[in-house]
């Protein structure tokens, strides 16, 4: 049995549920459905905050966090662009709306993945990543989460400075954990099991569109 939440997969087809709505309600609808299956494990946030990372900027929403796995919306109004750092965890992007290209040191031409498509960052291995123009993702990473923060945290204590953002995302990362320390405590003091997913809330969706690739290699 999987020691994880979450199964790209699954959040992949949350996302491509949601893809005919407004971009404004996109991600009110994508989070309630997150909510629906997850339950207590996802937390929507009211606050979007600066994410500085490997010179990508970006905003984003945390969902969830522990020292296992993250998820969290984000993305630029504007467009950016940067380096996916090098990490002790995988990372699965999902586009909810815009493009994003990534491309490898040898590789002359982009991988570009549009709304719908997944992409996806083995352990210990890197690209190039562009946010275009009102690009906007439901991140999911899993494996060793502490490990980011130096990664996550780096541009904005040594370039940008803004000290705001830093404990922004510290107080909402320290918070998310603390939650799921809990969750964790109560199921074992009353030997219950974890719960399961509510998979039959997101199972064949006519929404669901064949047309999109299942996995697209290399993103952040």
């Amino acid at each position: 049995m999987s020691t994880y939440i979450f199964h790209p997969d699954d959040l992949q087809r949350i996302v491509k549920m949601h893809l005919d709505a407004p971009l404004s309600e996109r991600f009110d609808r994508i989070a309630e459905t997150l909510q629906a299956v997850y339950g207590e494990h996802v937390h929507r946030q009211p606050e979007w905050i600066w994410s500085n990372a490997g010179g990508i900027m970006c905003s984003m929403n945390v969902l969830h966090t522990s020292p296992k796995e993250y998820l969290l919306f984000c993305g630029t109004a504007v467009g950016t662009e940067g380096h996916s750092g090098r990490h002790r965890a995988e990372l699965y992007d999902v586009v909810i709306n815009g493009e994003l290209q990534t491309f490898k040191p040898d590789q002359f031409q982009a991988n570009t993945l549009r709304p719908g498509d997944m992409a996806y960052l083995p352990r210990r291995t890197t690209n190039g990543s562009h946010l275009g123009q009102e690009c906007w993702l439901l991140e999911y990473g899993r494996g060793n989460i502490p490990s980011l923060f130096p990664f996550a945290l780096g541009d904005t204590i040594f370039s940008t400075q803004d000290l705001t953002d830093v404990r922004k995302t510290m107080a909402h990362s320290t918070k998310l954990m603390w939650s799921e320390a809990k969750i964790a405590l109560r199921r074992r003091l009353r030997r219950e099991a974890p719960a399961a997913p509510r998979l039959d809330l997101i199972s064949d969706r006519a929404r669901e569109s064949a047309e999109y690739p299942k996995v697209a290699p290399d993103s952040n």
